[in-house]
């Protein structure tokens, strides 16, 4: 995008696995990034993981794999918030990590 920021629905570019995943994985650090940058969420802190999967339009299953690829590296908390749902959001490294892609 002309403003340097990830298009959160951009083409795949890439057929093969590795380039779908760091795809989704992109589009993660946008949606959650955006939440607390001033796009269609602004101000959310934290994201349900249905409103995750619904704003990265990611399948359950993935994003929940993805979702524990980036809580190992510590870019994500994932914890449980009220009403038994689980919640996500950016640490501070996984916004310096999405700054950096930028």
């Amino acid at each position: 995008m002309p403003d340097g920021t990830l298009a959160p629905n951009a083409p795949n570019v890439g057929s093969d696995p590795i380039s779908r995943a760091e795809q989704a994985l992109a589009r993660l650090l946008f949606t959650l990034a955006q939440g607390r940058q001033g796009g269609h969420e602004a101000g959310r802190d934290a994201f349900s993981l249905a409103r995750l999967a619904k704003r990265s339009e990611l399948p359950m299953s993935d994003l929940l794999r993805y979702l524990s690829v980036l809580s190992e590296a510590g870019w994500v908390d994932i914890e449980d918030g009220e009403r038994g749902l689980r919640l996500v959001r950016l640490t501070d490294t996984g916004r310096a990590q999405y700054s950096s892609l930028l």
